[in-house]
């Protein structure tokens, strides 16, 4: 479904990635591997490798120029299929690439339209969002 790219540098920080958003990649406490992920230069949210979620899909926001989402591989270290949706009303999914950051993580955007995001786990499980709008 989608087109996986993987960034395994281990020297980070990632930077840019579109519109108001940016990521770092750092080690958190105990040394286990963490993302930070950075909206208009303000700390948004904070992902900390682990084995004990489940979910992959962990946030999502939006502004007039397109949305972000991000989350932690699966357990099996696949990333998820993604798209957004593009209106409320029967609703348009656009596939989404998604780049795999070392200490597993990813990342998906589009300059669309990100009413929703969906993220679909090599299982075939779906977790939902709908992203928190950029004021």
């Amino acid at each position: 479904m989608n087109t996986v790219r993987e960034l395994r540098q281990l020297a980070m920080p990632v930077g840019p990635i579109g519109g108001p958003w940016s990521v770092r990649a750092v080690a958190g406490q105990a040394g286990r591997a963490a993302l930070e992920v950075y909206e208009a230069g303000e700390l948004i949210d904070v992902l900390v490798a682990s084995s004990l979620n489940s979910e992959v899909l962990r946030g999502a926001r939006r502004s007039r120029t397109g949305g972000l989402a991000w989350g932690r591989l699966a357990a099996d270290g696949s990333a998820p299929d993604v798209a957004f949706a593009q209106a409320r009303v029967r609703a348009r999914w656009e596939e989404s690439e998604v780049v795999v950051l070392a200490g597993g993580f990813w990342l998906a955007w589009t300059s669309g339209p990100a009413l929703a995001v969906m993220a679909r786990r090599a299982d075939g499980g779906i977790e939902r969002l709908r992203p928190a709008r950029l004021v």
